[in-house]
């Protein structure tokens, strides 16, 4: 604004200054990481998904990248090195629009200026409202949704030097500035992954930042807390801290597992804040000196240096089909597992067919096939329950079989303190089963054993002790009811062992049958015997069956992993699209035999 006064504002120079407070400090982090990615990491699509990061940061589009490959909070973007950049890159698009809109409206006013930054603020949180409900991943990701936050910093900069302003600031400044600073905390304590975001209730956070700015002094309690040496440290070091926090994390995480141990944890920000405070020194420093790096020189610098990252971020980009050429059986191997995960497609053949809720599409189309067929084999479950139709269904000659399977959700109560839970579907199944009980011929109930253990061990180093009986006798309850008060014949199928390493963890350079040692476990083969056990025993004093997979598929693991060179398991506890056919043969073939005659196969 001083420039535009003063008639000296040149869009050369404002770009100037961006290119020396963002590109030397960022070009170093993508750097370095690129360094470390294929040495942490060596999965080619891992490898791959980097290179396209690279290539959307360097060209400040990742917020795009992100938006059309990703949420934000999960476990799959947690590992992602460049996932905060798309903060970024909404900051230069930013950047790119401003000071032309600046350069339409400072003629007609400053009056008319701030007036037409509000309203485009109040447009931008109106489609954050709306993005937040329709289109939450693209209203966290893109400009038209954050540009109102942006925006508040720029009408704090152009009421900041105003009368009534300093007025106030002499006499309310550490309420105003104190108010502000709880309402960022605030933020911190109520916000989940789960609020919708940015929406009216990002205002909280936003406003406080703009209180903190306007009304903090020097001589206030807020002006003096804030100026502590570890937290003007902090503040000097801040873009370094927000460039290197993501890259450390998510290799530590690729390295050590998602939830990181409090010792890995300490290590990570011990890095974090070292590396931050050399890069400040070393990097951001010397680059924003005007003697040591002229105008010229910083732009020659940034083009060569995003040349050169770009290259580097092609090469990973293409490193699948490099990696075909140095490792052509190894890359074959490798499609075999990215098959198996990409595995998720679902059944459906007129009256075969799946839902994760009771809706009004589901019940429309129960109706009319109860009109054609009568009475309908009913699956119920989790995720496992998606796996147990699709082997169901794609095998048996009965043409009405049907599922309502939810990720995530058993028949018990969940176990620990999770947030952020699914509404299940079981409750609404009694009420489903109340109406259509003559319809319906078997309700077939599964789970995966995992689910059952109490603590933190993983499944195959975890024993009997780890089990939780009580929500055992949750599932009996439920099924007992269902089978009781609504007179249907229940069925539950057991338990799939999950094995150690999913199979895009399974090293691709070597043949996988060398392997298996390493990724199925004799104990969880075991622990998942005897959980069998507890439900047949405890199931059978209520006359329902209980029939183990393990039996029911014929499982002989390992060898079962790769059946004629295909991979079975989808990952660690699910199996794939092949699995599914093989599997559900077999379970169909054991049904056939058990008795249950509406399960023939199909021919």
């Amino acid at each position: 604004m001083k420039e535009f006064e003063a008639g000296s504002f040149s869009l050369i120079k404002f770009y100037e200054r961006r290119a020396r407070r963002i590109l030397p400090a960022l070009l170093v982090v993508i750097i370095v990481t690129s360094i470390f990615v294929p040495l942490i990491n060596q999965n080619p699509k891992f490898i791959g998904d980097y290179g396209d990061s690279v290539l959307s940061t360097i060209f400040f589009g990742s917020n795009f990248y992100f938006w059309q490959t990703s949420g934000y909070f999960g476990s799959a973007s947690e590992l992602s090195p460049m996932l905060h950049t798309w903060s970024l890159a909404v900051e230069e698009q930013y950047y790119i629009f401003f000071p032309l809109l600046i350069m339409v409206l400072f003629p007609l006013g400053k009056k008319a200026l701030i007036s037409a930054l509000i309203l485009i603020s109040i447009l931008s949180l109106l489609v954050s409202e709306w993005g937040a409900v329709n289109a939450p991943i693209g209203n966290f990701y893109l400009l038209s949704s954050r540009a109102w936050e942006l925006l508040a910093g720029a009408l704090a900069a152009l009421i900041y030097s105003n009368g009534y302003l300093a007025n106030i600031r002499t006499r309310f400044s550490i309420q105003l500035s104190g108010g502000g600073l709880v309402l960022i905390l605030m933020s911190y304590i109520l916000f989940t992954p789960s609020t919708l975001h940015p929406t009216s209730l990002t205002i909280f956070p936003v406003l406080g930042a703009v209180l903190v700015l306007l009304f903090t002094e020097k001589n206030n309690l807020i002006g003096r807390f804030l100026s502590i040496r570890p937290l003007s440290i902090v503040g000097l070091t801040s873009y370094s801290l927000y460039l290197w926090h993501q890259p450390i994390l998510a290799l530590m995480k690729n390295s050590y597992g998602i939830h990181l141990a409090p010792n890995k944890i300490f290590i990570a920000l011990t890095l974090i804040f070292v590396l931050s405070y050399l890069t400040w020194k070393y990097v951001e420093n010397p680059f924003r000196n005007k003697k040591s790096f002229s105008q010229n020189k910083i732009f020659r610098l940034a083009i060569t240096s995003i040349l050169l990252v770009s290259i580097c971020g092609l090469v990973f980009k293409e490193n699948y089909h490099l990696q075909q050429v140095i490792y052509p059986e190894g890359m074959t191997r490798f499609k075999q597992a990215q098959d198996a995960l990409e595995s998720n497609s679902i059944y459906e053949d007129n009256c075969k067919y799946l839902s994760n809720t009771f809706d009004e599409n589901f019940t429309n189309r129960f109706d009319n096939c109860v009109k054609r067929h009568e009475k309908a084999i009913f699956i119920l479950g989790g995720s496992h329950g998606v796996d147990l139709y699709n082997a169901i269904a794609m095998n048996a000659s009965n043409p009405f079989i049907v599922g309502v399977s939810r990720g995530y959700c058993r028949a018990h109560e969940f176990i620990g303190n999770q947030k952020n839970l699914p509404k299940c579907q079981y409750e609404d199944f009694k009420l489903f089963a109340k109406k259509y009980a003559a319809n319906i011929s078997y309700v077939i109930y599964t789970q995966t054993p995992d689910r059952l253990l109490i603590g933190n061990s993983p499944f195959h180093k975890a024993t009997i002790k780890d089990v939780s009986i009580t929500s055992v006798d949750e599932v009996v309850s439920y099924l007992t009811d269902l089978k009781e008060n609504n007179f249907l014949n229940v069925i539950m199928i057991g338990m799939l062992p999950p094995i150690i390493k999913h199979p895009t963890q399974w090293n691709y350079r070597q043949p996988f049958e060398k392997q298996f040692s390493r990724i199925v476990s004799q104990n969880s083969m075991n622990l998942t015997e005897s959980i069998d056990s507890i439900f047949a025993s405890k199931l059978e004093k209520n006359g329902i069956p209980y029939i183990s997979k393990i039996d029911a598929f014929s499982l002989n693991l390992p060898s079962d992993l790769i059946i004629d060179g295909i991979i079975t398991y989808s990952d660690k506890r699910h199996i794939s699209d092949y699995g599914e056919r093989i599997f559900g043969e077999r379970l169909v073939s054991n049904l056939t035999n058990k008795g249950y005659s509406l399960f023939n196969k199909t021919k």
